[in-house]
């Protein structure tokens, strides 16, 4: 059946890709949505969404002719709400930028600390964020994201409020240098040539010098910015510097920029599970991250999943049990149809395809 946003409840099972202005999908098909999902799909106005007619749970639905506002916990409507209040205020400083506007980092502070502050305290999941509205709102969610991810990764590993004010920021600035070049390479719809890839490749050396004088971000920060995309086998730019030489906050905002990235559905590339993001992570580290740092972040990502819903890629629906860190993407899962509790590294075949909630 179709039924309007404003018509769903939790629990709604969704039959078909519900597709967003960009042409790429809001909700994806089988989605079981939840309170934040219908909030987000209310707040884009989406007027179709094609539903199961029963529940999650089996119930017959019947679509209310009323409007039905999402009872959301206050706690997670504050942090959505802040969450795009401050996309927008990025997206409009990345503007101002193009326009040759100075970093104003100290009103960007003002408006990433009270984000992380709520995000702290949200019940939701900080490692599965709600996805972006339109593919021009990609750069800003994505800077968000990022400085979020890094915050909860540090704050987790016990790292000083300094320290984790002042990596998130760097996080929120480092791709600020984009806004200088000439092209608008993330609206591209595939891959880049060789000669966009090396104009590209300018950017954490123009982000840097638009915060070089900043005096509210610290050497680390500014650092962590200007070499979020260097690599530990040297193969990264713009320096192409050596392990030793790189700093570990600059290797957690690269984690951090590569994991957000990978699970976000972007013009030319698919959105991958946040399981499979780690699992391409933990692949990659030994050549491209801080391995100290990596572990951090699969720490703070396991610490986040407990309890949580996925899609196995049997097709079955499945919540978290249990987790060996040392095998961070085979948990210990118990199917909900059938209640069968499954170790899932007895199990070559089977991962996790989605999460869900």
């Amino acid at each position: 059946m179709i039924v309007s946003a404003n018509q769903l409840v939790a629990g709604c099972i969704v039959t078909a890709d519900v597709m967003g202005k960009s042409g790429l999908p809001l909700v994806k098909s089988k989605t079981i949505l939840t309170e934040s999902d219908i909030f987000y799909l209310q707040k884009l106005l989406v007027k179709e969404v094609p539903i199961a007619s029963h529940l999650e749970d089996g119930t017959s639905f019947v679509p209310s002719k009323e409007f039905v506002k999402p009872k959301m916990l206050k706690k997670e409507q504050n942090f959505l709400d802040a969450l795009e209040a401050a996309a927008d205020a990025y997206q409009k400083q990345f503007a101002s930028w193009q326009h040759g506007a100075a970093v104003d980092a100290s009103s960007l502070r003002q408006m990433l600390l009270p984000v992380m502050e709520k995000a702290a305290s949200w019940e939701g999941n900080i490692f599965n964020l709600p996805s972006y509205r339109t593919q021009t709102d990609y750069v800003s969610h994505h800077a968000i994201g990022i400085a979020l991810l890094a915050a909860a990764v540090l704050q987790k590993a016990g790292y000083t409020e300094a320290d984790v004010n002042q990596t998130a920021l760097a996080a929120l600035l480092a791709d600020c240098g984009m806004a200088k070049l000439k092209q608008p390479y993330f609206l591209q719809k595939r891959r880049l040539h060789a000669h966009e890839r090396e104009d590209i490749e300018k950017h954490p050396t123009l982000s840097y010098r638009m915060i070089e004088q900043v005096s509210h971000l610290s050497t680390k920060a500014k650092l962590a910015i200007l070499q979020h995309h260097e690599r530990a086998d040297g193969t990264g730019y713009p320096l192409r510097l050596s392990k030793d030489k790189i700093h570990p906050f600059a290797s957690l905002v690269s984690i951090c920029d590569t994991y957000h990235a990978l699970i976000s559905e972007r013009a030319h590339q698919r959105a991958v599970s946040p399981y499979r993001a780690v699992e391409i992570i933990l692949d990659e580290q030994f050549e491209r991250f801080d391995p100290s740092m990596v572990q951090s972040f699969i720490q703070a990502f396991l610490d986040a999943q407990q309890k949580t819903t996925v899609r196995l890629s049997s097709g079955q629906l499945a919540e978290i049990v249990f987790t060996d860190s040392s095998n961070p993407t085979k948990p210990m899962v118990r199917e909900l149809e059938s209640g069968e509790v499954k170790a899932m590294n007895e199990y070559p075949d089977l991962h996790i395809e989605e999460v869900i909630k």
